[in-house]
């Protein structure tokens, strides 16, 4: 679909993937809502869109809580008269101990990373299904795909959201909604500083998402891996998923040590 001229609504979006991906729609005409929770980085991130759109602007908040996300949809129709676009990005990682918290831990990263998607979803939807026209990216992790040591409830989290927006785009089809399912690999954001685990391999920058986000709302991409080698990793853990743990459990133990 067309990006110029459209209305964005970009979760998670004062730093990281989401501020690259506002950036990225508003350079390409979009106007930007960008939402967070904290009121001093989106009012960066906006600074920056309001240089190519005017009209964007910020809406701090808990995407956890669905009265504010329908608060965000409703406002976004009365100021400009519809949604277009909404990147459903904002995720948290706060690090995970499954054998003292397990349902602690669960139930604030799934809040988060998989109802705040849905609440956002489900009312910007009416209005896109209405209209015939309209685009959803849910961006989740190759982490839902293959476990990381620590994080069991961050890759439940995207993986429930992947398995989501899938089955919703079976349920949109026809209509003239686009939804895609976007996962990226290990990306260069302030999250591997709240996650309590360490990386030791290459981080790439936020943009290599952004830009997939672009494609894939341009040309009604369906699934996203970027880096795309890391969707080769996805799909060899259900075979090979035996030899592929024991070197994940070995990594943990070496960058735990170090």
């Amino acid at each position: 679909m067309r990006i110029r001229d459209s209305v964005a609504v970009v979760t998670g979006a004062s730093s990281g993937i989401g501020a690259a991906t506002a950036h990225a729609l508003a350079e390409r005409g979009a106007t930007v809502i960008a939402v967070a929770r904290r009121k001093d980085r989106l009012d960066e991130t906006i600074e920056h869109c309001r240089r190519f759109t005017s009209a964007s602007m910020a809406r701090p908040g808990d995407v956890a809580d669905r009265a504010f996300a329908e608060d965000v949809i409703r406002d976004a129709h009365e100021h400009f008269g519809r949604v277009d676009i909404l990147v459903n990005n904002a995720g948290i990682s706060p690090g995970e101990k499954v054998t003292e918290r397990a349902v602690d831990d669960a139930r604030e990263i799934m809040a988060v990373n998989f109802f705040g998607a849905v609440h956002f979803a489900g009312a910007a939807l009416p209005g896109m299904l209405e209209r015939g026209a309209g685009s959803i990216v849910n961006v989740t992790s190759v982490s839902g795909y293959v476990p990381a040591p620590g994080e069991p409830a961050y890759g439940a989290s995207k993986a429930a959201l992947s398995r989501w927006s899938h089955g919703l785009l079976l349920d949109v089809h026809g209509t003239g909604v686009h939804v895609g399912v976007l996962s990226p690999g290990p990306i260069d954001t302030e999250i591997w500083s709240h996650t309590g685990s360490q990386y030791e391999g290459k981080l790439y920058p936020p943009t290599i998402v952004s830009d997939g986000v672009v494609r894939m709302i341009q040309h009604e991409v369906a699934h996203l891996t970027v880096p795309r080698k890391f969707g080769v990793v996805a799909a060899l853990y259900p075979v090979l998923g035996r030899p592929m743990r024991w070197g994940l459990r070995k990594y943990a133990a070496h960058t735990s040590s170090d």
